[in-house]
């Protein structure tokens, strides 16, 4: 079977020549079953039972207000303190101004999203108008976390609903990089049994538009640089492979330097998936 994780926000597509032919594409059905087996429920309370966290929104504060409102604030308490005659109250004064931006910009209503629902059954988007969207557990098929820069975009959380050719964008929740660490977390045992089905009915499994190949012997890596070589790795080779960070799936093997690093939305479960396969192999040779 030939999984694809990602192909242009989420594509999902079947591989290329003769191995397109016999191809099993990712099915969300398919998914949805094994992800909702793998989640118990201890007694319903609403749609998607009980509620376990809520991250609530809030509106940031652009970088270049931000900074000129701590320098504002930051002035003003230096020509108080200089008005009154005394230098040392002026950091602590300085220290609490830039506080209180903060703090202010961490409570700001947000315009869209008002807050995040983790139940024991789902997740609920409550938007600003009080409309809120049901993510049942088994309706979500891929999450992806992308840490925001100071002077650049925020950080954002991307959902892919069971179906859904583009992700619901996230941005503006306390704690965001939670959330999307949970639901990684909530998902990955559906689908790290999803891949191993995927490997003993078809015989491998694909990765990162293709690049990656797993099968039962090893790996079969293809660098996106038109002239460098297919490289193979038998599992004896493969020293491990881990998720480096959110949407990203790290290996590193026995006969090469760098670590081969291919962006992959649910990485922690390939991740798993790829040290089981490993390591069920290692026992098999032993």
């Amino acid at each position: 079977m030939i999984l694809v994780f990602r192909q242009s926000q989420f594509r999902l597509g079947a591989g290329e020549g003769k191995e397109a032919e016999m191809a099993m594409v990712w099915s969300p059905g398919w998914a949805r079953s094994l992800v909702e087996s793998g989640q118990p429920r201890r007694g319903p309370v609403g749609p998607l039972g009980r509620v376990v966290r809520v991250h609530r929104g809030f509106r940031p504060v652009p970088w270049r207000a931000r900074t000129w409102l701590d320098t504002v604030a930051a002035t003003l308490a230096l020509t108080a303190c200089l008005a009154l005659g005394e230098w040392w109250p002026a950091p602590v004064a300085a220290a609490v101004a830039v506080l209180a931006v903060s703090g202010y910009a961490s409570v700001r209503p947000a315009p869209g999203l008002r807050s995040a629902r983790v139940h024991e059954g789902g997740l609920a988007l409550v938007g600003a108008d009080g409309g809120e969207r049901l993510l049942p557990w088994a309706g979500i098929e891929a999450v992806e976390y992308a840490p925001g820069r100071r002077r650049g975009a925020p950080e954002q959380g991307r959902i892919w609903p069971v179906g859904a050719e583009e992700p619901l964008v996230l941005t503006g929740l306390h704690g965001l990089d939670g959330l999307i660490r949970e639901l990684d977390e909530r998902l990955a045992p559906g689908l790290r049994a999803a891949l191993h089905q995927a490997l003993r009915v078809e015989g491998s499994v694909r990765f990162a538009c293709g690049r990656l190949r797993v099968t039962a012997v090893g790996l079969v890596h293809r660098s996106p640089h038109p002239l460098a070589a297919t490289e193979a790795h038998r599992w004896a080779e493969v020293h491990s492979a881990r998720a480096s960070g959110l949407g990203e799936l790290e290996i590193r093997t026995r006969s090469t330097g760098l670590p081969i690093t291919l962006p992959v939305p649910n990485a922690r479960a390939a991740a798993e998936f790829l040290e089981e396969v490993r390591s069920r192999s290692a026992t098999t040779v032993h």
